[in-house]
């Protein structure tokens, strides 16, 4: 069997420890633990943009953050001029607004490395069928993956209460 290419974005990080959102936060721990678990299932990515956004974070998250990042062995990606140039394309396609830049850096940072998934919680930008719709067509336009945007929940199988 293959390894999943999964690429996470801040969002998922950061719900780790989220006891406002205590149905994201036992989602997200868990999407850890099988990682964790499985380290012959996943091939994990993060990017130089999440690398920074945790630099920034106070202590007690960037210290959380980066000992969950080293248990599940997350490939930190190098800087990649192509990232920066593709992000460039999402925003004159009008994907998201230069507002937005960094949030189209994840994902041009996740597709340039030919990862299968972005897993992500940011639902207001990110994992929309309009975003979905729009990275893929700029993709295809340029000869480059699509790729599946999804919550953890799509790794784990929880379902939220009905």
């Amino acid at each position: 069997m293959r390894k999943l290419r999964i690429y996470l974005d801040t969002s998922v990080v950061s719900m780790i420890d989220a006891p406002h959102l205590p149905y994201k936060e036992a989602v997200t721990k868990e999407f850890f633990r099988m990682i964790e678990e499985k380290p012959d299932d996943y091939e994990v990515f993060v990017s130089p943009v999440l690398a920074e956004e945790i630099r920034n974070a106070p202590d007690a998250i960037r210290k959380r953050s980066v000992a969950i990042l080293q248990s599940i062995h997350a490939i930190e990606l190098p800087d990649r001029k192509e990232a920066d140039d593709l992000a460039q394309l999402y925003v004159a396609a009008e994907v998201l607004s230069q507002k937005h830049f960094n949030d189209l850096l994840h994902v041009a940072y996740a597709v340039s490395a030919r990862c299968a998934y972005i897993v992500s919680w940011n639902m207001r930008n990110l994992v929309r069928v309009w975003t979905i719709e729009g990275v893929n067509a700029v993709n295809y336009g340029y000869h480059y993956p699509t790729i599946m945007f999804i919550t953890p929940e799509f790794v784990t199988g929880e379902l939220p209460n009905a």
